[in-house]
């Protein structure tokens, strides 16, 4: 009986680790499973999980590129001031946007600002789904002085 039991529990215990070991992970609030692709020597991100940050004065988001559809971004605020997050397609060069005084105008001729996160505190992480077209774009923070110190990087969807 004491030798079924032993044999039973480390069966057990196999089939566990095996199991375990081709669970995958699901997506988190933060895209991890695009980090773990990325850990993993993976360049795929077929779920389209953009991760990034802002801070005074700049954007980065990995990866950079996405297919069209549907795009999640999961921007952190590593600042400590509030930032803004703007979706911006157009084939204007990145950081060549027209300003008007200390931001540019949204609209202006060459843009579309398909969407955004407002303002958001420092510290904080925030999460924009959207359905995106092929094209350029460019993620900003618009308030004002942010874009002309930095705060703007291409993105583009194939």
């Amino acid at each position: 009986m004491r030798k079924s039991l032993i044999s039973s529990i480390g069966a057990i215990a196999v089939l566990s680790a095996v199991t375990m070991g081709c669970a995958t992970d699901a997506p988190d609030a933060a895209g991890s499973a695009a980090a773990d692709a990325a850990a993993n020597g993976s360049t795929s991100n077929s779920g389209n999980f953009i991760g990034g940050t802002e801070q005074e004065f700049k954007i980065s988001v990995s990866p950079n590129t996405a297919t069209a559809g549907e795009v999640k971004f999961t921007i952190s605020n590593k600042g400590t001031i509030g930032h803004e997050f703007l979706v911006v397609k157009t084939d204007i060069l990145d950081g060549k946007i027209p300003l008007a005084g200390d931001h540019f105008a949204e609209p202006s001729p060459g843009l579309e600002v398909i969407d955004e996160i407002g303002e958001f505190k420092p510290g904080t992480t925030e999460l924009l789904v959207l359905n995106l077209a092929a094209g350029n774009y460019q993620l900003v923070c618009n308030l004002p002085g942010h874009y002309a110190a930095g705060m703007h990087t291409s993105f583009v969807v194939s």
